[in-house]
């Protein structure tokens, strides 16, 4: 929340006092909802009054996750970390992207955690997991994230997936298997952002390569 209202507001981090107090003052006049999720800190969940959340530990942990790292990917500008900020002119590089909602384009198109916006209008398809998918599954989603990358039709021209390190590994390795690599050279990367043990957010990222 405190890296939210950074990010919509001045860019300097509310004082977490007086983001308590906003907090409290929302939800005391009935426009947020609020939960405790018991998991890690037992952090607290804020949601809309009239849309509320529904509270499932697996999900929401993961929601909760993807939230984050929108904002840090928002909050990203140029870092050159990311391959798909290389391909950007110098003029617009640091201009401000968007984060969406993914659309799938068909029943048959794996839907994914969301949609980063590039300034020239290019998307990243972003994907945030934190578990290893059955191979069958995974070969699916894979699939239909290269189709789409393949797609004129399609708005995406990156595939981003932020993770651990043994789920990246394992995502890089069938991404190489099922032949994509070699069909979409320097537009699939994995990010080393969760904590294989704790699920938790790294305060450094770290690239997983992808065998050539």
């Amino acid at each position: 929340m405190r890296q939210a209202y950074a990010f919509f507001g001045t860019g300097e981090p509310m004082p977490k006092q007086n983001l308590s107090r906003r907090l409290t003052q929302l939800t005391n006049g009935g426009y947020l909802g609020a939960e405790t999720l018991h998991r890690g800190n037992n952090r607290r969940v804020y949601w809309p009054i009239a849309r509320q959340y529904p509270i499932a530990r697996r999900t929401l942990a993961h929601d909760l996750t993807v939230a984050h790292l929108s904002i840090n990917l928002l909050s990203a500008g140029n870092a050159p970390i990311l391959i798909h900020n290389r391909e950007l002119p110098t003029h617009i590089a640091t201009e401000r992207r968007m984060w969406t909602q993914d659309a799938a384009a068909s029943t048959t198109t794996h839907q994914a955690d969301g949609l980063l916006w590039q300034p020239n209008n290019a998307a990243v398809i972003v994907e945030v997991e934190l578990s290893p998918k059955t191979p069958t599954r995974l070969n699916t989603i894979l699939r239909s994230h290269a189709d789409r990358l393949e797609s004129a039709n399609d708005p995406a021209a990156h595939l981003l997936y932020l993770t651990t390190r043994t789920v990246g590994q394992l995502i890089a390795r069938v991404w190489h298997k099922n032949g994509h690599a070699a069909d979409h050279p320097g537009r699939m990367q994995i990010i080393h952002a969760v904590d294989d043990t704790t699920l938790g957010i790294l305060s450094r990222f770290a690239p997983i390569p992808i065998p050539a």
